[in-house]
């Protein structure tokens, strides 16, 4: 494993020394915080901080020396590879694309989030010509049989399952391999990788592996071969950071200062409140913009733009004008959006999940011309898109989920400053927290100077896979593919008692999912897949139990599409919105759950838990979701009535109704009548602005053309 050795990112206590001989630093005990600031020169610390800022010279693209290995390693093995963001690992990927097209061999560019598929789609499409390079995701069919495939990781899963691994994959990119850690979907992840072909080879992209090491070794022990192993340290950047703060009185300075300053005197420099235009303002004086400005909420993003009402940026106005007219010849929609004033004339926006598609597009390309001088984002923006700024800025250290308030990990701090810095536009990239508590500073430094959290596996047993598994191999064959897994791997790395139980308790989970699916009709005595069984194969969702279910019991045989649509929409993990805006007669379908969960008890299985979604009758989750995709499907409301009397935000409606969509194309490859009506519900949906980057395809809405070298035609879906 070859190492690349970089330079703290922190300033060091030498430098910091060094400043304090500058300004002639006298013992800060024996003053009071006003005189010992007064006594030094806190500008020289400012002018250090900032030292070497600005654009760099103009000069040609030149790989760097761990480009060039990762590149020779991948035309000759599995390779990962893990490097900071910003170094310039989708070259490694273009490049190895490049010579396999030239030879005849098909790529796949895998990506966990649609966004980035989208992102990757129509950058692939320039760079290797339109008729080169398709995109599949969940609802998104475009030039299938391109030499090239650009899709979500679970569309791949589906097909290497569908296809028994016989699929063209010659090489396969998992970008933002550190997915498979993520609790939901990190099991996809290690479905891919066990069941790909031997020949094929693979490629993985993180910035943040801490045990790549680890995974090198599973990806050995599964595939035969140990992959090259190109690691990049993440102090090593093509653009370096610069961790710091900025003092309430808008005074960047060096994180390493807090370490040397009494807290008497870091009281007095501690932020009260922020004020998103003061911010931004200081910001400007420092020529420290572009930035990206992370924040905990949506709601938080959308009222810090709101504040520039009065806020007029005359630097870039005619070209703001015109690119956003631009786009929105694209996308008309941009012109209705209540926040487009602010992004033309304050030249800032806010970036999250609960905007539409277009807007965030939109958003980014903006900012990666230069022409949005900040960017008020959440989380969304650091997950793997390219948008890169001089400057990022996180107010609070801290993070809201499910569970509540809790303090940033290291992974997440990772992503998110690794967008500061771009390059070929900056010499820098600099990293600013606004403190406002004295253990800010301390949780700062433990944050900038932590690796990522180590990768665990996320690895369990669904009802798809028994299925899939017995569907392609005997009983015993398919219990060593769960023995395969990272979750075995990495506890027998720990203890060869605990990879027992771990191993164990999995066979003991597929034993009982499948004695469940023979109990309701699924596989036959020698567990193979009954016709209903066959049936259970085409469904891949994480309640696709339930849904076959519901088929098999005809419960959907009286729906309307419409409704059919709705009922698509219950079976879906999206927020629901907040108000129902249709009653929906749901009961059945909670019955069935109801049955399903009691059978899961007996079968001493966790249950899934879906019935609690329909507690509340009218108001539950279910029926709130179920209600706002019928009423979309009925085709009466136009959109801005549904957003509003449903109170959802646009992004979420979209991602709902979407995620309906793909449950529904799902349903039309069922041999039965339900497929007529399911490919009716889903066309019904899938209008602007909705699909608001994409206009449904010939293949959209009908089959697509053999995907796989055995000639099968099962359709690929998330």
């Amino acid at each position: 494993m070859k190492r690349y050795e970089g330079q703290s990112a922190l300033c060091t206590g030498k430098q910091v020394s060094e400043f304090m001989k500058r300004t002639k630093a006298k013992p800060a005990q024996t003053v009071t915080a006003p005189r010992w600031l007064a006594n030094r020169s806190v500008q020289q610390w400012v002018r250090d901080f900032l030292e070497g800022m600005g654009e760099p010279e103009p000069q040609p693209f030149t790989p760097s020396p761990f480009q060039l290995q990762a590149f020779e390693a991948v035309l000759q093995n599995d390779t990962i590879v893990v490097a900071p963001t910003g170094s310039g690992k989708t070259w490694i990927a273009e490049q190895a694309i490049a010579h396999f097209l030239t030879e005849g061999r098909r790529s796949w560019y895998t990506t966990p989030l649609k966004a980035l598929s989208n992102q990757k789609y129509d950058a692939f499409r320039e760079l290797f010509g339109e008729q080169n390079v398709g995109l599949l995701t969940g609802e998104r069919r475009e030039n299938s049989q391109a030499p090239i495939i650009v899709a979500t990781t679970e569309v791949l899963r589906n097909l290497l399952y569908a296809a028994s691994g016989e699929i063209a994959a010659d090489f396969i990119v998992l970008d933002e391999a550190h997915y498979l850690a993520d609790p939901e979907r990190g099991v996809t992840w290690e479905e891919v990788i066990i069941l790909a072909p031997p020949e094929s080879r693979f490629l993985l992209l993180s910035a943040t592996i801490a045990n790549a090491d680890e995974l090198a070794g599973w990806m050995e022990e599964v595939r035969g071969r140990a992959p090259t192993l190109v690691w990049v340290d993440m102090k090593e950047r093509p653009v370096p950071l610069r961790y710091g703060f900025m003092d309430r009185y808008g005074r960047p300075l060096p994180l390493e200062v807090a370490r040397l300053l009494p807290q008497k005197v870091l009281r007095r420099l501690l932020w009260h409140q922020v004020h998103p235009v003061d911010l931004v303002h200081r910001l400007r004086e420092r020529n420290l913009l572009p930035a990206i400005i992370f924040l905990p909420r949506r709601r938080d993003c959308d009222e810090a733009v709101r504040m520039f009402r009065k806020y007029r940026m005359e630097e870039g106005l005619e070209e703001r004008e015109a690119m956003f007219a631009e786009l929105a010849q694209q996308f008309p929609r941009l012109w209705e959006h209540p926040l487009a004033r602010y992004l033309i004339e304050a030249g800032v926006a806010p970036h999250h999940a609960g905007h539409l598609t277009a807007w965030k597009i939109a958003v980014e390309r903006m900012l990666r011309a230069g022409l949005v001088r900040a960017v008020f984002a959440t989380t969304t923006l650091a997950a793997g898109l390219d948008v890169p700024a001089r400057t990022v800025v996180l107010p609070t250290l801290r993070v809201r989920d499910e569970k509540g308030e809790r303090f940033l990990t290291a992974l997440e701090f990772h992503q998110m400053t690794g967008r500061a810095g771009r390059r070929g536009k900056d010499k820098i990239g600099f990293v600013l927290i606004l403190p406002r508590q004295l253990r800010d500073f301390d949780r700062a430094h433990e944050l900038a100077e932590s690796e990522p959290e180590e990768l665990k596996s996320a690895f369990r047993v669904q009802y798809y896979q028994v299925l899939n598994l017995l569907a392609t191999m005997g009983y015993e064959d398919a219990l060593t593919v769960l023995d395969k897994s990272f979750a075995v791997y990495q506890m027998a790395r720990r203890s060869h008692r605990r990879a027992r139980t771990v191993r164990q308790e999995l066979r003991t989970e597929f034993k009982r999912r499948a004695a469940l699916l023979k109990e309701l009709g699924y596989l036959t005595e020698d567990w193979r897949p009954t016709i209903i069984g066959e049936w259970g194969l085409l469904i891949r969702h994480e309640r696709s139990l339930f849904i076959v279910e519901a088929v098999r019991q005809g419960l959907m045989d009286t729906l309307s599409p419409a409704e059919l649509a709705g009922w698509a929409a219950a079976f879906t993990t999206e927020r629901s919105p907040r108000f129902p805006v249709a009653h929906l007669n749901l009961e059945p379908l909670w019955w069935l759950v109801y049955e399903v969960e009691t059978l899961e008890e007996k079968h001493k299985l966790e249950p899934s838990h879906f019935s609690d979604e329909f507690e509340g009758e009218h108001w539950s989750d279910a029926n709130r979701r179920a209600a706002a995709v019928f009423r979309w499907a009925e085709g009466r409301w136009d959109w801005q009535t549904l957003v509003t009397r449903s109170g959802s935000e646009e992004g979420d409606l979209q991602r709902l109704i979407l995620q309906a969509a793909e449950v529904l194309r799902q349903l039309e490859d069922l041999p039965l009548p339900v497929a007529t009506k399911a490919k009716l519900a889903r066309l019904s949906l899938l209008r602007e602005p909705v699909t608001d980057v994409w206009k449904p395809s010939d293949e959209d809405e009908g089959k697509p053309r053999d995907l796989f070298t055995t000639g099968s035609d099962t359709s690929p879906e998330k």
